[in-house]
C-alpha cells in the first residue's frame, strides 16, 4: 500500500523506528530528515515520472490523446521542502510554475491533480470574461430596434430620430446594447 505516494507503509515505519533509534542531537536529527526528503523522495519523484511509473513499478497508463509526451514531466521541478522542526519532519510541497488560467495564477499542486486525476469544469457564459469589441459598431438589426424603440438625438434645438445608417456609423456595438436595454 502506497502512503502519500512515495514510500510503502512498511519502509515508513522503518525508517522511523531507525530515525528514533539514532543518538542525533535535534539539528542533525532534522538535517538527515531534510536530506531524505531532498535526496530520497524527490530524486525519486523524478524517477518516476522520468519512468512515467507508480512507485510500487506499475506503469502509468498512456495518455488518451494522440499526443505522444510524457506526463507530469516539468512538476517534479517544482518540488520544495519545508522544515518542521518542531515534530521533527519535513513538508514537500509543490511551488511555482508561473501557471495560470487567463489573468489568474493557478497552483503547481493543482495543474498536477488535474493531470494525474482528471477534472471537471462547468463553464457558464457568465463566468467568461466579456470582451470589448473594439472598433465594432451598431449592426442594422440594432440599429432597427433603437428606432422601434423611440431613439432620438439632439440636432441643435431639436430632437430628431437618426437614421439607419446614421446609427450604424456613429453607435458603437456595446453602447446599441446598452441603450436597447435601457430604452
Amino acid at each position: 500500500m502506497i502512503a502519500g505516494g512515495e514510500l510503502n507503509k512498511k519502509h515508513l515505519t522503518e525508517l522511523r523506528k531507525a530515525l528514533a533509534s539514532m543518538e542525533l542531537p535535534p539539528q542533525k536529527r532534522q538535517r538527515l530528515i531534510w536530506r531524505l526528503a531532498k535526496y530520497g523522495v524527490i530524486a525519486a519523484a523524478k524517477r518516476h515520472v522520468r519512468n512515467q511509473e507508480s512507485p510500487d513499478g506499475q506503469k502509468w497508463p498512456g495518455r488518451k490523446t494522440k499526443r505522444k509526451g510524457k506526463m507530469l514531466r516539468n512538476l517534479p521541478k517544482l518540488l520544495h521542502i519545508r522544515e518542521m522542526p518542531e515534530i521533527q519532519a519535513v513538508r514537500i510541497y509543490l511551488q511555482g510554475g508561473g501557471y495560470r488560467n487567463g489573468e489568474a495564477p493557478v497552483p503547481a499542486g493543482t495543474v498536477g491533480y488535474a493531470q494525474q486525476n482528471g477534472m471537471r469544469v462547468k463553464v457558464s457564459r457568465r463566468s467568461q470574461p466579456r470582451k470589448a469589441d473594439a472598433g465594432k459598431m451598431a449592426t442594422p438589426a440594432q440599429a432597427k430596434k433603437l428606432r422601434a424603440l423611440g431613439y432620438r438625438v439632439r440636432t441643435g434645438k431639436r430632437w430628431k430620430k437618426p437614421t439607419l445608417g446614421d446609427i450604424t456609423r456613429t453607435i458603437p456595438y456595446s453602447q446599441a446594447g446598452l441603450l436597447i436595454r435601457k430604452l
